[in-house]
């Protein structure tokens, strides 16, 4: 009887095949007709149209806000930016310059705060970004940071979450934010910092008051943010010393924050708009040491849409602009300029330091390294952030020295693709690199970075008998 069935079964889906295979002609060329003889909205020409004027991605935006009504958040960054560090080279020298050679090593510490009287030496121009735990990351994604950082020397950010002492024991640079929220503002936990970063905003949300709602947080979130159990986080929108309806201005929060702390460098962390240079007049105004600026493609656990896709600018054109500022008001020696947003890859690194920033923010990227290892345990059936996003309720438990190691691993190979790209190009320190270390492949880019446009042959070169 199987095998009656089997065989039956078989003859069927041979029939089948075999008369679709004979109508495929016939149904080809009436489909074909269909298409341009009837009108689009007629036939399926007419999806083809929508997903031209209206991508999937809108399409799914706009589905959330007629399903709730509400503001629709995103995770990381936004993919509109353009003009990026892509559109720049780095020059490399054979023959004119030459590199320098492989036994030489290469130096790639950074100090930030130079002016203050606790600078931080870092071991390359890098740090982690501010990623919140428990308003974005887990506990143990934050140990996982923290970890990687000290093992690189390199700086570790807060955010703008509660202070967590574990892992102020395992960076071995901390920055502690402080502004728009009531938690974070105990003396001792001020002092426990390397470095304290006043935050008015950040690429993704920049300006803007964040209302977590009541249950998003877990009780231990709340107890670390003084806070009952009924009461929602809240991120003000301006910046306060003692009654958030009450803005404090700048200058007063770095008096404030100076007279409370031992010497430690104070920082402005903004997100990158085209009032920049005004931006920065208010920041040298009020003293600070280091300016953090956070171009558009900066991302945050969760964001509205319309202002992470449709606020700020570049970080390509806000570094740009940032130096050309200070450089004409004579005041870029007075502070230290940071930049993030969107950085992922060696080479843009140090075409960023080139161009004028002093260390590189990364986020997204170091995210995606603390969950290498454990990725397997997330996909398919959960996103890679599942490892590292807070939640109320987590579903995948992340390993933070397995995190730990990815992340270092990817810090360190970094670090030996930039020795190698600076030996390229002559140098034997990542101080040596200036705009003349870039070139732009796209003119309006040349315009407003001030590189070389790659397109035409320079005018000015040094005589040989001085690069020999």
């Amino acid at each position: 009887m199987f095998w009656t069935v089997l065989i039956a079964a078989l003859i069927v889906a041979l029939a089948a095949g075999l008369a679709l295979v004979l109508a495929l002609p016939t149904i080809s060329r009436r489909m074909i007709q269909s298409i341009l003889t009837r009108p689009m909205s007629d036939t399926l020409a007419e999806l083809y149209v929508s997903m031209r004027s209206t991508p999937p991605i809108d399409f799914l935006y706009s589905s959330l806000r007629a399903q709730t009504g509400d503001v629709v958040i995103r995770p990381m960054g936004s993919a509109r930016p353009v003009h990026g560090f892509d559109d720049l080279a780095l020059e490399p020298a054979q023959l004119y310059r030459h590199p320098t050679l492989e036994s030489v090593p290469v130096d790639l510490s950074v100090t930030l705060g130079k002016h203050s009287g606790k600078p931080i030496r870092c071991s390359m121009p890098l740090y982690i970004s501010g990623m919140a735990y428990g308003l974005a990351l887990t506990r143990e994604a934050r140990l996982a940071l923290a970890k990687a950082s000290g093992q690189s020397e390199i700086p570790l950010n807060s955010g703008q979450g509660p202070y967590l002492e574990e892992e102020r024991r395992l960076a071995s640079h901390y920055v502690l934010q402080f502004g728009r929220w009531g938690w974070n503002r105990d003396v001792e936990v001020l002092r426990q910092a390397d470095m304290i970063e006043v935050q008015v905003g950040q690429g993704a949300q920049p300006g803007s008051a964040v209302i977590a709602t009541p249950d998003a947080v877990g009780p231990e979130i709340k107890r670390l943010m003084h806070l009952p159990a009924d009461q929602a986080p809240i991120i003000h929108a301006d910046l306060y010393l003692k009654n958030p309806k009450e803005p404090s201005s700048l200058k007063d929060v770095v008096e404030y924050l100076r007279s409370v702390t031992d010497g430690v460098p104070i920082a402005i962390k903004m997100g990158a708009g085209d009032d920049v240079e005004f931006d920065i007049d208010v920041a040298l105004d009020a003293k600070v040491d280091v300016i953090v600026i956070d171009g558009t493609e900066g991302a945050t656990g969760n964001a509205p849409i319309t202002l992470s896709d449709h606020f700020g600018i570049t970080s390509l054109m806000a570094l740009s602009r940032a130096v050309k500022h200070l450089n004409s008001t004579h005041t870029r020696p007075d502070v230290d300029l940071l930049i993030s947003g969107g950085f992922r890859e060696p080479g843009d690194f140090l075409k960023a330091y080139a161009l004028g920033a002093d260390a590189v923010g990364l986020g997204t990227i170091a995210m995606f390294a603390l969950a290498h290892y454990q990725i397997t345990t997330a996909v398919p059936l959960y996103p890679p952030t599942d490892l590292v996003f807070y939640r109320a309720q987590p579903k995948l438990p992340l390993k933070v020295d397995e995190a730990a190691q990815g992340l270092h691993h990817f810090l360190e190979s970094c670090r030996k693709e930039m020795e190698m790209a600076i030996r390229a190009m002559g140098h034997t320190r990542v101080s040596d690199l200036t705009r003349d270390n870039l070139s732009s492949l796209d003119p309006v880019v040349a315009e407003i970075t001030g590189c070389h446009y790659a397109g035409a042959p320079r005018d000015v070169r040094k005589p040989l008998e001085t690069l020999v």
